[in-house]
């Protein structure tokens, strides 16, 4: 078919036409009687009793007031075109209307972010990055032209310290935030070191490997001390090393515990509710009624809708109520000592790897309850290596 009848085709589907059959005498004076009215006729054929012809709907029309009262008889045997698909469906207008509002709705839709994603995050929370854009201005429902890149990706970046790089690419409704984290330093082992006292105390034993030890047993040495010095002085010069050794000191803690009388004990009684709400872009719709005013422990669920694998912008919180009862109790002073003691002894348990001595424990009254202070005598290391810092000008 060439370019021509194409066109020719396209313009008579456009206006809508009718194959018809005209039957009864002298039928082919028809041809001569709709060419001097200019009626547009075409692909026509002569047939048993008659001839077959396409025909403009409009003109049709026309057609029938001709032959009004002659013996002619037209039969429609095929109907094509615009006009007649649209007739079809004039009564669904209403569906036609709900299409184009919904591509309307699409359309403007569209200008706004409802999905954030974030890419290349390996320690930092996706949420945490989502918390920080929302911040400098970036969350669903903004407009996507409201964005500045270049701009709110520095803000993003002192926003979190643990980012090195960071891009926002805005395709569509979706907003997807790049990041690069900020990748720890490896520690140089062979960097010249101090080793300091990590806690007050009386020095016990001492083995040093490497360094200049400035302390003896017997030295009291307090929390910062330096007890071996990576510099060393030499005849031939200032030498910087890696301290290493082991120092045993005696020290003394101190461990306090306090609580009141009064305890208030919290239950769950078994009974549960989940109630739920729908977001769908920026609305939340709640799917429950009334509002909750006993005591509760819960839990939050989110789902988001996914369509052909990738997000969209309709989440459902499912949030579930374990009911709880309170009751307050009154503690006699020997069952709230014994509850302290409990406590301290929980945190002694931690040093059961070397031998303490228990020098005092003292009990005392508060305005609501009691305190336990007990003074714990134990060996152990104090020795903590620290990295120096040496200047290039010295």
């Amino acid at each position: 078919m060439y370019v021509g009848d194409r066109v020719l085709w396209l313009y008579r589907y456009l206006r809508g036409y009718l194959r018809i059959s005209v039957k009864g005498e002298f039928s082919e004076k028809l041809l001569n009687l709709c060419a001097a009215n200019r009626i547009t006729l075409w692909n026509s054929r002569i047939i048993k009793g008659g001839i077959e012809t396409c025909i403009f709907i409009k003109d049709f029309f026309a057609l029938r007031y001709l032959i009004r009262g002659s013996k002619l008889r037209v039969h429609i045997c095929e109907k094509a075109g615009v006009p007649i698909r649209t007739s079809k469906n004039r009564k669904r207008i209403g569906l036609f209307g709900g299409i184009i509002l919904l591509f309307v709705f699409l359309k403007v839709m569209s200008g706004y972010i409802w999905v954030i994603d974030v890419s290349g995050n390996e320690k930092v929370e996706a949420e945490e990055v989502i918390k920080a854009c929302q911040k400098i201005g970036i969350k669903e429902g903004i407009r996507a032209d409201s964005i500045n890149p270049k701009i709110q990706r520095e803000q993003l970046l002192l926003e979190l310290d643990s980012l090195a790089w960071a891009s926002l690419n805005v395709e569509g409704s979706r907003l997807t935030v790049n990041i690069s984290e900020i990748k720890e330093k490896g520690k140089n082992e062979d960097a010249p070191t101090n080793i300091k006292a990590n806690a007050d105390g009386i020095i016990e034993k001492i083995n040093v490997t490497a360094g200049n030890c400035l302390v003896k047993v017997g030295d009291t040495v307090k929390k910062g001390d330096i007890l071996v010095s990576g510099v060393i002085e030499a005849s031939d010069g200032t030498r910087f090393v890696k301290s290493a050794g082991s120092i045993i000191a005696t020290v003394t803690e101190s461990f306090e515990e306090e609580a009141e009388y009064e305890k208030i004990y919290r239950y769950e009684t078994g009974k549960c509710k989940e109630k739920a709400v729908l977001q769908i872009f920026t609305l939340k719709i709640p799917l429950f009624l009334g509002s909750e005013t006993q005591k509760y422990n819960s839990d939050l669920r989110v789902s988001s809708a996914k369509l052909f694998g990738q997000n969209i912008p309709i989440r459902l919180y499912k949030k579930q109520f374990r009911f709880v009862n309170e009751e307050k109790i009154m503690l006699s002073r020997e069952e709230l000592i014994e509850e302290l003691d409990n406590k301290i002894n929980k945190r002694l348990e931690d040093m059961a790897e070397t031998e303490y001595e228990i020098l005092s424990r003292t009990v005392t009254d508060t305005e609501k309850g009691l305190k336990i202070n007990v003074l714990v005598k134990r060996e152990m290391e104090i020795a903590r290596a620290e990295t120096m810092l040496i200047s290039s000008e010295n």
